[in-house]
Protein backbone atom coordinates (compact mmCIF):
# COMPACT_ATOMS: atom_id res chain seq x y z
CA UNK A 1 0.00 0.00 0.00
CA UNK A 2 0.94 3.30 -0.83
CA UNK A 3 2.17 6.34 1.11
CA UNK A 4 -1.03 7.95 -0.26
CA UNK A 5 -3.34 5.27 0.06
CA UNK A 6 -1.73 4.64 4.07
CA UNK A 7 -2.73 8.19 4.97
CA UNK A 8 -6.08 8.38 3.61
CA UNK A 9 -6.71 5.16 6.22
CA UNK A 10 -4.86 6.49 8.66
CA UNK A 11 -7.00 9.55 8.72
CA UNK A 12 -10.13 7.57 9.00
CA UNK A 13 -8.74 6.09 11.52
CA UNK A 14 -8.33 9.30 13.34
CA UNK A 15 -11.73 10.22 12.75
CA UNK A 16 -13.32 6.82 14.14
CA UNK A 17 -10.95 7.87 17.38
CA UNK A 18 -11.25 11.17 18.27
CA UNK A 19 -13.62 11.18 20.93
CA UNK A 20 -10.89 9.91 22.86
CA UNK A 21 -9.96 13.64 22.95
CA UNK A 22 -11.45 16.30 25.50
CA UNK A 23 -12.48 19.49 24.76
CA UNK A 24 -11.25 22.52 27.31
CA UNK A 25 -11.03 26.51 26.98
CA UNK A 26 -8.82 27.91 29.24
CA UNK A 27 -10.37 31.15 30.78
CA UNK A 28 -9.72 34.30 32.66
CA UNK A 29 -11.36 35.61 35.91
CA UNK A 30 -14.27 37.18 34.86
CA UNK A 31 -15.40 34.47 31.66
CA UNK A 32 -15.67 31.12 31.49
CA UNK A 33 -17.09 28.65 29.02
CA UNK A 34 -19.83 26.24 29.22
CA UNK A 35 -21.73 23.39 27.44
CA UNK A 36 -24.46 24.03 26.00
CA UNK A 37 -27.04 22.21 24.02
CA UNK A 38 -27.97 24.71 20.76
CA UNK A 39 -28.02 28.50 20.58
CA UNK A 40 -31.23 28.79 21.10
CA UNK A 41 -32.09 32.22 23.69
CA UNK A 42 -33.51 29.92 25.98
CA UNK A 43 -30.19 27.93 26.37
CA UNK A 44 -28.04 31.42 26.04
CA UNK A 45 -29.98 32.65 29.48
CA UNK A 46 -29.39 29.19 31.43
CA UNK A 47 -25.68 29.42 30.32
CA UNK A 48 -25.40 33.02 31.46
CA UNK A 49 -26.74 31.80 34.90
CA UNK A 50 -24.41 28.12 34.89
CA UNK A 51 -21.06 30.80 34.11
CA UNK A 52 -22.17 33.73 36.84
CA UNK A 53 -22.11 30.83 39.64
CA UNK A 54 -18.87 30.25 38.53
CA UNK A 55 -17.44 33.15 38.43
CA UNK A 56 -19.05 34.71 41.52
CA UNK A 57 -16.99 31.48 43.33
CA UNK A 58 -13.72 31.63 41.77
CA UNK A 59 -13.53 35.70 42.67
CA UNK A 60 -15.08 35.59 45.75
CA UNK A 61 -13.48 32.28 47.62
CA UNK A 62 -16.59 31.81 49.31
CA UNK A 63 -18.35 29.08 49.19
CA UNK A 64 -21.48 30.08 51.23
CA UNK A 65 -21.69 33.00 48.81
CA UNK A 66 -24.42 31.57 46.56
CA UNK A 67 -26.97 31.59 49.30
CA UNK A 68 -27.26 35.69 50.09
CA UNK A 69 -30.08 37.30 49.03
CA UNK A 70 -28.22 39.68 47.09
CA UNK A 71 -26.35 37.34 44.57
CA UNK A 72 -29.96 35.07 44.01
CA UNK A 73 -31.57 38.36 42.75
CA UNK A 74 -28.26 38.66 40.39
CA UNK A 75 -28.40 35.34 39.14
CA UNK A 76 -31.70 36.03 38.38
CA UNK A 77 -30.81 39.06 35.83
CA UNK A 78 -27.45 36.95 35.20
CA UNK A 79 -28.13 38.69 31.19
CA UNK A 80 -27.18 42.54 32.91
CA UNK A 81 -23.73 41.18 34.00
CA UNK A 82 -22.68 39.78 30.85
CA UNK A 83 -19.89 42.03 28.13
CA UNK A 84 -19.44 39.44 25.63
CA UNK A 85 -20.08 35.88 24.57
CA UNK A 86 -18.84 33.80 21.70
CA UNK A 87 -19.69 30.29 20.23
CA UNK A 88 -17.28 27.54 19.25
CA UNK A 89 -18.15 24.15 17.85
CA UNK A 90 -16.02 20.74 18.83
CA UNK A 91 -15.43 18.30 16.90
CA UNK A 92 -18.22 15.71 16.76
CA UNK A 93 -17.11 12.65 19.58
CA UNK A 94 -15.42 15.72 21.55
CA UNK A 95 -15.29 14.71 25.09
CA UNK A 96 -16.39 18.13 27.50
CA UNK A 97 -13.84 18.40 30.63
CA UNK A 98 -15.58 17.54 33.66
CA UNK A 99 -14.54 21.32 35.24
CA UNK A 100 -16.53 22.93 31.92
CA UNK A 101 -20.20 24.07 33.65
CA UNK A 102 -22.79 22.44 31.73
CA UNK A 103 -26.33 23.98 31.38
CA UNK A 104 -29.70 21.92 32.71
CA UNK A 105 -30.30 20.84 28.93
CA UNK A 106 -27.32 19.15 28.51
CA UNK A 107 -27.06 17.89 32.15
CA UNK A 108 -30.88 16.22 31.15
CA UNK A 109 -29.37 14.83 27.38
CA UNK A 110 -25.65 14.40 28.50
CA UNK A 111 -25.19 15.58 24.76
CA UNK A 112 -23.77 19.45 24.08
CA UNK A 113 -23.39 20.73 20.63
CA UNK A 114 -21.92 24.27 21.22
CA UNK A 115 -19.31 25.91 23.84
CA UNK A 116 -20.20 28.97 24.61
CA UNK A 117 -17.79 31.49 26.34
CA UNK A 118 -19.13 34.10 28.40
CA UNK A 119 -17.19 37.15 30.02
CA UNK A 120 -18.32 39.33 33.03
CA UNK A 121 -18.45 43.11 33.26
CA UNK A 122 -15.29 43.01 36.04
CA UNK A 123 -16.68 45.94 38.22
CA UNK A 124 -20.11 44.96 38.21
CA UNK A 125 -19.19 41.23 39.51
CA UNK A 126 -17.08 42.70 42.37
CA UNK A 127 -19.89 45.25 43.09
CA UNK A 128 -22.28 42.59 43.38
CA UNK A 129 -19.92 40.23 45.63
CA UNK A 130 -18.93 43.32 47.87
CA UNK A 131 -23.05 44.22 48.16
CA UNK A 132 -23.81 40.78 48.97
CA UNK A 133 -21.09 41.07 51.88
CA UNK A 134 -22.55 44.34 53.47
CA UNK A 135 -19.80 46.61 52.22
CA UNK A 136 -20.95 50.01 50.78
CA UNK A 137 -19.51 51.41 47.84
CA UNK A 138 -17.50 53.78 49.91
CA UNK A 139 -15.65 51.04 51.19
CA UNK A 140 -14.66 48.92 48.17
CA UNK A 141 -11.42 50.61 47.50
CA UNK A 142 -9.66 49.21 50.47
CA UNK A 143 -11.62 45.80 50.48
CA UNK A 144 -10.02 43.07 48.45
CA UNK A 145 -11.62 40.13 47.22
CA UNK A 146 -10.73 37.13 49.03
CA UNK A 147 -9.00 34.90 45.66
CA UNK A 148 -8.10 31.27 46.19
CA UNK A 149 -4.67 30.39 47.77
CA UNK A 150 -3.99 27.19 46.17
CA UNK A 151 -4.17 28.49 42.40
CA UNK A 152 -1.30 29.75 40.28
CA UNK A 153 -1.17 30.77 36.90
CA UNK A 154 1.33 29.46 34.55
CA UNK A 155 3.56 31.17 31.91
CA UNK A 156 5.29 28.64 30.02
CA UNK A 157 7.45 28.35 26.61
CA UNK A 158 8.79 24.72 25.40
CA UNK A 159 11.79 24.92 23.04
CA UNK A 160 11.98 21.72 20.99
CA UNK A 161 13.21 20.85 17.72
CA UNK A 162 13.42 24.70 16.26
CA UNK A 163 9.91 25.26 17.65
CA UNK A 164 9.19 27.84 20.29
CA UNK A 165 5.83 26.24 22.08
CA UNK A 166 3.91 28.72 24.50
CA UNK A 167 2.04 26.90 26.84
CA UNK A 168 -1.33 28.31 25.68
CA UNK A 169 -0.74 26.73 22.26
CA UNK A 170 -2.72 24.02 20.96
CA UNK A 171 0.46 21.50 20.89
CA UNK A 172 0.88 22.23 24.36
CA UNK A 173 -2.50 21.02 25.60
CA UNK A 174 -0.53 17.46 26.58
CA UNK A 175 1.82 19.43 28.66
CA UNK A 176 -1.05 21.27 30.94
CA UNK A 177 -2.95 18.09 31.12
CA UNK A 178 0.45 16.45 32.77
CA UNK A 179 1.25 19.94 34.60
CA UNK A 180 -2.52 19.66 36.12
CA UNK A 181 -2.07 16.23 37.25
CA UNK A 182 0.84 17.30 39.05
CA UNK A 183 -0.16 20.14 40.76
CA UNK A 184 -3.25 17.99 41.56
CA UNK A 185 -0.78 16.38 43.65
CA UNK A 186 0.20 18.96 45.76
CA UNK A 187 -3.63 20.35 45.87
CA UNK A 188 -2.98 23.81 43.45
CA UNK A 189 -5.11 24.09 40.55
CA UNK A 190 -3.37 25.80 37.40
CA UNK A 191 -4.44 28.46 35.43
CA UNK A 192 -3.36 29.00 31.92
CA UNK A 193 -3.01 32.04 29.72
CA UNK A 194 -5.79 32.20 27.32
CA UNK A 195 -3.12 32.85 23.99
CA UNK A 196 -5.50 35.76 22.96
CA UNK A 197 -4.41 38.66 21.50
CA UNK A 198 -3.82 40.44 24.90
CA UNK A 199 -1.74 37.69 26.28
CA UNK A 200 0.42 37.52 22.65
CA UNK A 201 1.04 41.20 23.28
CA UNK A 202 1.60 41.34 26.71
CA UNK A 203 4.47 38.38 26.95
CA UNK A 204 6.35 37.38 23.80
CA UNK A 205 8.68 34.63 23.27
CA UNK A 206 11.61 36.96 24.23
CA UNK A 207 9.92 38.17 27.12
CA UNK A 208 9.83 34.35 28.69
CA UNK A 209 13.48 33.58 27.02
CA UNK A 210 14.45 36.79 29.01
CA UNK A 211 12.44 35.88 32.08
CA UNK A 212 11.25 39.37 31.64
CA UNK A 213 10.02 39.93 35.19
CA UNK A 214 7.66 43.16 34.38
CA UNK A 215 5.84 41.99 31.12
CA UNK A 216 5.18 38.95 32.94
CA UNK A 217 3.57 40.92 36.10
CA UNK A 218 1.43 42.71 33.70
CA UNK A 219 0.21 40.32 31.41
CA UNK A 220 -0.94 38.10 34.78
CA UNK A 221 -2.93 40.95 35.93
CA UNK A 222 -5.89 39.98 33.75
CA UNK A 223 -5.96 36.63 35.52
CA UNK A 224 -5.64 37.96 38.97
CA UNK A 225 -3.78 35.43 40.81
CA UNK A 226 -2.03 35.50 43.46
CA UNK A 227 1.20 32.98 42.52
CA UNK A 228 2.78 33.53 39.36
CA UNK A 229 4.88 30.45 37.89
CA UNK A 230 7.09 31.32 34.64
CA UNK A 231 9.40 28.65 32.64
CA UNK A 232 11.63 28.37 30.07
CA UNK A 233 12.44 24.57 29.07
CA UNK A 234 14.70 23.88 26.36
CA UNK A 235 15.74 20.80 24.90
CA UNK A 236 19.34 20.44 25.05
CA UNK A 237 20.21 17.09 23.92
CA UNK A 238 18.18 13.93 23.10
CA UNK A 239 17.68 13.02 26.44
CA UNK A 240 17.79 15.80 28.48
CA UNK A 241 16.26 19.12 29.09
CA UNK A 242 17.50 22.72 30.59
CA UNK A 243 15.95 25.58 31.97
CA UNK A 244 14.62 28.07 34.58
CA UNK A 245 11.37 28.63 36.82
CA UNK A 246 10.45 31.73 39.13
CA UNK A 247 7.52 31.97 40.94
CA UNK A 248 6.63 35.43 41.59
CA UNK A 249 4.35 35.85 44.87
CA UNK A 250 3.40 38.60 46.74
CA UNK A 251 5.67 40.87 45.20
CA UNK A 252 8.67 38.48 46.37
CA UNK A 253 10.33 35.70 43.56
CA UNK A 254 12.08 32.79 43.79
CA UNK A 255 14.42 31.63 40.72
CA UNK A 256 15.62 27.82 40.14
CA UNK A 257 17.78 26.60 37.30
CA UNK A 258 17.71 23.08 36.35
CA UNK A 259 18.91 20.14 34.26
CA UNK A 260 16.71 17.06 33.74
CA UNK A 261 16.20 13.84 32.04
CA UNK A 262 12.86 14.25 30.62
CA UNK A 263 10.10 16.86 30.17
CA UNK A 264 8.16 15.11 33.01
CA UNK A 265 10.71 15.98 35.49
CA UNK A 266 11.29 19.71 34.39
CA UNK A 267 7.36 20.07 34.83
CA UNK A 268 7.79 18.21 38.14
CA UNK A 269 10.45 20.91 39.60
CA UNK A 270 8.71 23.88 38.95
CA UNK A 271 5.30 22.53 40.26
CA UNK A 272 7.81 21.68 43.33
CA UNK A 273 8.39 25.40 44.02
CA UNK A 274 4.69 26.99 44.07
CA UNK A 275 4.08 24.64 47.85
CA UNK A 276 7.08 24.60 50.89
CA UNK A 277 7.44 21.73 52.91
CA UNK A 278 4.72 19.79 50.72
CA UNK A 279 5.17 16.33 49.76
CA UNK A 280 3.17 14.97 46.74
CA UNK A 281 0.33 12.47 46.84
CA UNK A 282 2.76 9.32 45.37
CA UNK A 283 -0.46 8.15 43.69
CA UNK A 284 -0.09 11.42 41.18
CA UNK A 285 3.20 11.01 40.74
CA UNK A 286 4.35 9.63 36.83
CA UNK A 287 3.41 6.36 36.68
CA UNK A 288 0.53 6.38 39.31
CA UNK A 289 -3.00 5.60 38.97
CA UNK A 290 -3.74 9.24 38.74
CA UNK A 291 -2.08 9.40 35.34
CA UNK A 292 -4.45 7.01 33.65
CA UNK A 293 -6.61 9.87 32.51
CA UNK A 294 -3.66 11.56 30.71
CA UNK A 295 -2.59 10.62 27.76
CA UNK A 296 1.10 10.26 26.34
CA UNK A 297 1.96 11.04 22.74
CA UNK A 298 4.46 9.13 20.41
CA UNK A 299 5.99 10.32 17.04
CA UNK A 300 7.11 7.05 14.90
CA UNK A 301 9.32 8.00 12.12
CA UNK A 302 9.65 6.05 8.98
CA UNK A 303 6.34 5.06 8.77
CA UNK A 304 6.17 4.29 4.67
CA UNK A 305 3.63 1.36 4.17
CA UNK A 306 0.16 -0.30 6.00
CA UNK A 307 2.89 -3.20 7.36
CA UNK A 308 4.90 -0.48 9.23
CA UNK A 309 1.80 0.85 10.71
CA UNK A 310 0.69 -2.37 11.35
CA UNK A 311 4.33 -3.56 12.96
CA UNK A 312 4.08 0.03 15.43
CA UNK A 313 0.62 -0.94 16.16
CA UNK A 314 1.15 -4.04 17.49
CA UNK A 315 4.26 -3.45 19.30
CA UNK A 316 3.09 -0.92 21.37
CA UNK A 317 0.04 -2.94 22.08
CA UNK A 318 2.20 -5.53 23.46
CA UNK A 319 3.86 -3.84 25.83
CA UNK A 320 1.86 -4.86 29.00
CA UNK A 321 1.22 -1.53 30.74
CA UNK A 322 -0.46 -0.10 27.56
CA UNK A 323 -4.40 0.19 27.65
CA UNK A 324 -5.05 2.17 24.86
CA UNK A 325 -2.96 3.15 21.45
CA UNK A 326 -4.96 5.10 18.46
CA UNK A 327 -3.15 7.43 15.86
CA UNK A 328 -3.75 11.15 16.15
CA UNK A 329 -1.66 12.77 13.57
CA UNK A 330 -0.34 11.71 10.01
CA UNK A 331 2.66 12.94 7.71
CA UNK A 332 3.60 11.12 4.73
CA UNK A 333 6.11 9.43 6.51
CA UNK A 334 5.48 9.91 10.40
CA UNK A 335 2.83 9.66 12.45
CA UNK A 336 1.81 10.52 16.33
CA UNK A 337 0.25 7.59 18.38
CA UNK A 338 -1.86 8.65 21.77
CA UNK A 339 -1.26 6.12 24.21
CA UNK A 340 -3.16 5.49 27.68
CA UNK A 341 -1.94 5.78 30.04
CA UNK A 342 0.66 7.79 29.98
CA UNK A 343 2.69 5.85 32.93
CA UNK A 344 3.47 3.59 29.99
CA UNK A 345 5.75 5.97 28.39
CA UNK A 346 8.57 4.20 29.67
CA UNK A 347 7.73 0.93 29.63
CA UNK A 348 7.60 1.63 25.61
CA UNK A 349 10.82 3.66 25.56
CA UNK A 350 12.51 0.23 27.97
CA UNK A 351 10.82 -2.25 25.14
CA UNK A 352 12.14 -0.63 22.02
CA UNK A 353 15.58 -1.30 23.39
CA UNK A 354 15.24 -4.70 23.28
CA UNK A 355 14.33 -4.29 19.47
CA UNK A 356 16.35 -4.11 16.18
CA UNK A 357 13.79 -2.79 14.10
CA UNK A 358 12.69 0.44 15.95
CA UNK A 359 15.03 2.89 17.54
CA UNK A 360 14.49 5.86 20.06
CA UNK A 361 15.54 8.98 18.18
CA UNK A 362 14.31 12.94 18.33
CA UNK A 363 11.63 14.33 16.18
CA UNK A 364 12.40 15.30 12.73
CA UNK A 365 12.38 19.01 11.57
CA UNK A 366 8.99 18.34 9.57
CA UNK A 367 7.64 16.98 13.17
CA UNK A 368 8.48 21.28 14.03
CA UNK A 369 4.12 21.70 13.67
CA UNK A 370 1.18 20.36 14.62
CA UNK A 371 1.73 17.40 17.77
CA UNK A 372 4.73 15.99 16.77
CA UNK A 373 6.53 19.04 18.41
CA UNK A 374 5.24 18.15 21.50
CA UNK A 375 5.54 14.54 21.57
CA UNK A 376 6.74 12.91 24.73
CA UNK A 377 8.29 10.18 22.91
CA UNK A 378 10.00 9.68 19.17
CA UNK A 379 10.81 6.61 17.77
CA UNK A 380 12.41 6.18 14.42
CA UNK A 381 12.02 2.77 12.01
CA UNK A 382 15.70 1.39 10.75
CA UNK A 383 15.82 0.64 7.31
Amino acid sequence: MGVQRLSHFLVLATILLISMGSAHAQSDAYSVEVAVADRSADEQQSAYVAAMRRVLLNNSGDKTLLNRDEIRTGLRNAEQYVSGFTYRTPLPGTVVSTDIPITQLVRDSGEATQLMMVTFDRSLIRELILSSSGVTPDEQAPVPLARQSNSALVWLLIQDTGRDIMISDPAASNVQARARELAGALGISLVFPVGDDADKQAVSVSDLLGMNVEAMQLGSERYEQDTVLVGSLRRSSMRGWTGQWIKLSDDQQSTTDFDSETLDDALQQGISILVENSDADSSYRYGGPASSGTEGLVWVGSVTSLADYSSVINFLEAVPSVGTVYPKEVGDTTMVFGVFPRSALRDIESASENQNWIRRTVPSLGASTGLGASADLALELER
